[in-house]
């Protein structure tokens, strides 16, 4: 029983993003194929008059599998399936949160879309923050990752750049004197790993690696800076343009007599069918207010493109972007429900063509000018 008490402080992995970002994208993709499916297929039920097996089961079921793959193996490709089948399972299991939250067991109850985009948000969050926290240097997690290498020697299968990643860590481990002890051990494998003893296979470039350099090589061929500098500009200048003309759209109403703005509001929710109190028109119209603070952001991004102030254009555009998604979304999937998901995947390839632009051309810029 004291072993259940000796805890250590816990480790990032080294590959925690990876298996991070494996389940936070096999969640995602279980909603929306299960949704789109389901929408099909005319929502099939598995069961009889008695019996209704929900995926909710189904997700529990992967999520169990998924515990115990961890705890009866020790392979490392027992972590992405895993991951894998961990995404897969919430994903099966969240998306019937309306029958959970609701007396009448509710699968299309309107919150239940706004909770399954924001649980999404949180999960991204928590890639987002152990991806920042890859640069922080541990000399406990270099040994820890260094001994799940060790596997590749054990199944006969060590690479030249597995060995090359492993004698890196050790070297700086074995390079400290705050801890001696991993300092003798890390030089006791490097001694082992740089033996002739060991044997090591040539590098094999996976499926994966080479659909991610390929699609490296089409993006340095098609999307050079200026023609990405154009891309950006157009989709942010059409979105300015919108939010200028709803602006527009409102002031003429307030200029008009006291009647005209009741009836602009009736046309702004026509359609609309969640809107069904005060409560949900109030929140409707802060996020229609949201949508046009956003579209100026984006059109002051584009004028900032045009003047070539690309820093601020940048920071400008990323904010809007992530206002757009982490508050503007939910309302729009709580009003809409998933008939915004298209509109939500744009914005987030938007965001990630955003951070490409400024990872391959301003961050160079900046260390010329450094």
């Amino acid at each position: 029983m004291d072993i259940l008490f000796n805890l250590h402080r816990p480790v990032i992995s080294a590959s925690a993003t990876r298996y991070v970002l494996l389940t936070v994208l096999s969640f995602a993709a279980s909603v929306i194929v299960t949704r789109v499916y389901l929408e099909l297929t005319g929502y099939p039920q598995i069961g009889n008059d008695t019996f209704h097996f929900a995926h909710a089961l189904w997700g529990g079921l992967l999520l169990i599998i998924s515990v115990l793959t961890l705890l009866i193996f020790v392979n490392r490709w027992t972590y992405d399936l895993s991951a894998i089948l961990a995404g897969i399972g919430v994903g099966l299991f969240i998306d019937e949160v309306g029958k959970f939250i609701t007396q009448q067991n509710d699968y299309f109850f309107p919150l239940a879309a706004p909770i399954i985009y924001v649980a999404f948000l949180v999960m991204l969050l928590v890639y987002l923050i152990v991806k920042r926290r890859e640069t922080t240097t541990d000399l406990v997690a270099d040994m820890y990752q260094v001994t799940k290498e060790l596997e590749e020697v054990l199944e006969d299968d060590l690479s030249e750049c597995e060995r090359d990643s492993m004698v890196a860590r050790l070297q700086k481990v074995a390079g400290q004197t705050a801890r001696p002890d991993l300092a003798d051990l890390a030089k006791h494998i490097l001694q082992f790993l740089q033996s002739e003893s060991v044997d090591v296979v040539p590098d094999r470039t996976s499926l994966i690696g080479r659909f991610l350099d390929g699609c490296y090589r089409i993006e340095d061929s098609l999307f050079t800076q200026g023609r990405t500098r154009l891309l950006l500009i157009g989709l942010f200048l059409l979105d300015g343009l919108g939010a200028l003309f709803a602006m527009l759209v409102l002031g003429l109403a307030f200029a008009g007599d006291e009647t005209t703005m009741p009836t602009l509001l009736s046309d702004i929710v026509l359609g609309e069918a969640n809107v069904t109190s005060s409560t949900s028109l109030s929140w409707f119209l802060i996020m229609s207010a949201l949508q046009l603070v956003t579209g100026l952001l984006l059109f002051l991004s584009a004028v900032a493109f045009l003047r070539k102030n690309e820093s601020t254009a940048v920071t400008i555009a990323m904010m809007a972007l992530v206002i757009s998604l982490v508050f503007i979304s939910p309302l729009s999937f709580y009003f809409n429900q998933f008939s915004v998901l298209l509109t939500s995947l744009f914005l987030f390839t938007i965001l990630l063509i955003l951070q490409r632009y400024r990872t391959r051309f301003l961050t160079a810029e900046e260390a010329d000018i450094g």
